[in-house]
């Protein structure tokens, strides 16, 4: 992740998610300015596909356009929200908004209440709601349509599991990594876990004095009865009777 910057822009978005494409497809950069030529007029060069990489962690921005977008889908065959999706871990400020990057995909897919208007607007592209008609045609040819495939519905529900499960694997590291930082604060107290973490040999010192550690035996030795005293007060409250 980029350092130094509180927010981030969709432009490193995008140029974060074009290398992780290229990994992802085990190509080289040469690989990419070869399958891009066709698409671009001409071929780029090897140092161009470099630069479109490093603008996530350069100071040097380069701005994508929506065709740009188009082009790096048809390349790598992956869909274009593919390149507006939140980098892993990244907690920023989406720049010019008070919301943190991670909720990227929220906006991409569509929040509940906003899911109807997408869906009339997909419905007037024909895109129907796969499940009345899908099971129709399914029952009729054995196959199933292409809105089946193409179902909105069924797509953004895969993604929202699949980042759910990415957030997930991230929350329990994060519960683990809580459970050992308690334990030590239940060991050493918060002085000498201060002292343990920022290596203050001045708090070293005196993380002992300044927590005292009580002992269990001790305590109860001070503040409880003894069973044999226990046992001995009724003969000495018969003496003491008879004695008067």
């Amino acid at each position: 992740m980029p350092r130094g910057d509180d927010e981030v822009d969709l432009n490193q978005v995008v140029a974060y998610n074009f290398r992780a494409a290229r990994e992802l497809r085990g190509w080289t950069q040469e690989d990419v300015a070869e399958r891009l030529a066709p698409y671009m007029g001409q071929r780029p060069s090897q140092a161009a596909v470099s630069a479109i990489e490093r603008a996530w962690e350069s100071e040097r921005r380069r701005e994508f356009d929506a065709q740009e977008l188009l082009v790096f889908s048809l390349v790598f065959d992956v869909p274009i929200v593919w390149f507006l999706l939140p980098p892993p871990g990244d907690r920023r400020l989406m720049r010019s908004t008070t919301r943190p990057v991670s909720e990227l995909y929220a906006y991409l897919l569509g929040m509940p209440q906003q899911l109807e208007p997408l869906y009339a607007r997909l419905r007037e592209l024909g895109i129907a709601n796969p499940d009345a008609t899908d099971e129709v045609f399914t029952l009729l040819t054995g196959g199933k349509t292409p809105a089946h495939h193409w179902g909105y519905r069924e797509r953004r529900r895969e993604l929202l599991l699949a980042l759910l499960d990415q957030h997930a694997d991230a929350f329990d590291t994060a519960v683990e990594d809580l459970g050992r930082t308690v334990d030590r604060l239940r060991q050493i107290g918060i002085r000498g876990f201060l002292a343990e973490t920022t290596n203050d040999r001045d708090l070293m010192r005196t993380s002992d004095r300044a927590i005292p550690i009580v002992k269990t035996g001790a305590k109860k030795a001070r503040g409880s009865t003894k069973r044999s005293d226990v046992r001995d007060q009724p003969s000495r409250l018969a003496s003491r009777t008879k004695r008067r």
